[in-house]
């Protein structure tokens, strides 16, 4: 058992400005291969009308539609966004809802390595959502999701299929700095995929950090995680109350997963980097700007990922990963976030 980690409180005041922003310039060297469950996401935007007469509903006037990229795509996208070069490989079946998402990789400056699969459909969240700004895009005026849509099947792969995935990343990794793994429940990351991921990293010499909103354990042994708080209970059964509570936690999962280091993502309460020595609680930034929080862990494994890709050490990569996120969630819907966006955000702290 891992002896008494040590909890220790970061200031954000103490942030070296100038280093953080050294790091950002070399994102545009960083090469990452992202492997996971590909999303599109769907918005459907309408003003109120009235009440309909077919049943007691509100119809909405659509305004427009808005196709973006979700789960491990909408990680790829920020990476890409920050600058880094990046390989996506996945499954898509062959239907619209490929073509749409293949076509946005392509204008986001993304390697799309796909896999087709024809046994299920491209999983897809379609969220309606109710404004009165016609503007959706300005981010102003009060904006309300009434139904979420999802088109998804959670069904394991088939072995031809698993085998292509794999051999897909064997490529990839080679001409990599670095592999995310990131987890939607939707088949692609199976127990057994993961671990030969995993081992493949191993083999190249290459840390996978894996993010992952289903299964922790599947990702034993990796070099890192970025788990968000009601995850990491659930994984271990064990609440967090209080500081005694995260640093036993903490322990606990480490001693299971046997993965170097661990970034957990908090919500309102920040982030807490940890190690086999020590947890650092690292603060939220603006909360009182918080607009929709969809999509922002997968900012924070971006950025976390690429800034680990370029020579930071776990702390600054943390820090980087907590300021995308403060700059995701005063956004509606999944947000890339600009290196430019993140420098601007470090000045005026």
């Amino acid at each position: 058992m891992l002896e008494t980690i040590e909890l220790k409180d970061f200031d954000l005041k103490q942030i070296d400005k100038e280093r953080l922003k050294s790091i950002l310039e070399k994102f545009s060297s960083a090469r990452i291969a992202i492997f996971g469950d590909l999303i599109l996401d769907e918005h459907l935007l309408g003003t109120p009308d009235r009440i309909s007469r077919e049943a007691p509903v509100l119809i909405l006037k659509h305004l427009n539609s808005k196709f973006s990229l979700g789960g491990a795509a909408n990680a790829a996208a920020n990476c890409a966004s920050l600058g880094a070069r990046v390989k996506l490989i996945g499954t898509l079946a062959e239907d619209s809802n490929a073509q749409e998402l293949e076509n946005i990789c392509k204008d986001l400056g993304i390697e799309l390595v796909k896999i087709s699969d024809n046994s299920k459909p491209t999983t897809t969240k379609t969220r309606i959502i109710s404004t009165n700004n016609r503007d959706f895009q300005s981010g102003t005026g009060q904006q309300q999701q009434l139904l979420r849509i999802d088109r998804e099947h959670q069904d394991a792969i088939n072995p031809e299929i698993e085998t292509k995935l794999i051999e897909a990343f064997k490529l990839s990794i080679k001409d990599s700095d670095i592999a995310l793994l990131s987890d939607y429940s939707n088949g692609n990351l199976s127990s057994n995929i993961a671990a030969q991921l995993i081992q493949i990293c191993k083999d190249h010499n290459k840390k996978s950090i894996c993010d992952s909103n289903g299964e922790q354990r599947k990702f034993r042994s990796c070099y890192s995680m970025t788990p968000n708080q009601p995850d990491i209970e659930k994984a271990t059964g064990m609440q967090i109350q209080n500081d005694k509570d995260l640093e036993k936690l903490s322990r606990v999962f480490l001693e299971d997963l046997q993965c170097q280091e661990l970034l957990l993502t908090r919500g309102s309460k920040g982030m807490a980097l940890i190690n086999k020595e020590s947890a650092t609680l690292i603060p939220a930034i603006n909360i009182s700007e918080v607009f929709d929080v969809t999509g922002a862990g997968d900012t924070v494994s971006a950025a976390y990922t690429v800034a680990s890709c370029v020579g930071a050490s776990p702390l600054e990569a943390a820090l980087i990963g907590n300021l995308a996120a403060s700059i995701a969630v005063r956004r509606y819907g999944c947000a890339a976030i600009t290196k430019d966006e993140v420098v601007e955000l470090i000045e005026s702290l």
